[in-house]
């Protein structure tokens, strides 16, 4: 069986990328801080015969983060696919944006998508295979959202390492995509968690590009955003 690790695991996204990837007989590791949410979601995945564990570690320090990853090889053996889905969406204006605030929500939104690819990067380049992604909002990243600031900033950073991956790391037989979601990840909507989770089951099943967009078709603004940004 393949390895799937979800940095950033929780009960929204999280729970539908673990699930869509498990009945793809995918064994699934968790990782989030806390170990009782980790426990139920792993309850959840085994009421579906999803075969999985939650490994608990901050994603802002890094002996925590190698502890959790040296966990996931001793349990499943190599990891195949990585997805990053940590992120700080915290409603800041860039004029209360304070230098200490900004570095300690980039710590989450960018250095730790760096600090877990770097966990997976070596083992992947050595046998020539393996898939990185990352998730990031469309909005914040692209355009820049005032209330969201320390988020755009920090998914902007975010984009730049994801394109910068890709290229470096397609010569080596590993792919890196990010997946840019311009709306609000919410049950019932064009963005429900499923519909997320079954993008990227088909941007691993394609390994086609740096990055997707996942925008509302009815939503003329994204159409127009998907464009501009476009390469």
């Amino acid at each position: 069986m393949s390895t799937l690790v979800i940095v950033g695991a929780g009960p929204g996204l999280g729970l539908s990328l673990a699930e869509k990837f498990g009945k793809k007989n995918f064994n699934v590791a968790l990782i989030a801080r806390n170990q009782d949410n980790l426990n139920a979601l792993q309850n959840s995945l085994s009421k579906l015969n999803i075969n999985s564990s939650g490994f608990a570690a901050d994603v802002t320090d890094e002996q925590q983060l190698d502890k959790a990853f040296s966990q996931i090889r001793e349990a499943f053996g190599q990891i195949d696919v990585l997805i990053y889905n940590a992120a700080v969406i915290a409603p800041v204006s860039a004029i209360d944006t304070t230098a200490d605030m900004a570095n300690q929500h980039l710590q989450v939104n960018i250095i730790g998508g760096i600090a877990s690819a770097q966990q997976v990067i070596p083992q992947m380049v050595e046998r020539k295979d393996g898939a990185i992604f990352f998730t990031s909002g469309g909005a914040s990243e692209l355009t820049a959202t005032p209330i969201l600031t320390t988020l755009s900033i920090g998914k902007s950073g975010l984009r730049a390492y994801a394109h910068c991956l890709h290229e470096e790391l397609s010569s080596h037989g590993v792919h890196v995509g990010m997946l840019s979601i311009a709306g609000v990840i919410e049950e019932g909507t064009y963005f429900s968690p499923d519909k997320i989770a079954d993008e990227y089951i088909d941007m691993y099943e394609k390994l086609e590009g740096a990055e997707r967009f996942y925008i509302d078709p009815s939503q003329d603004s994204g159409a127009a955003l998907k464009e501009t940004y476009s390469e």
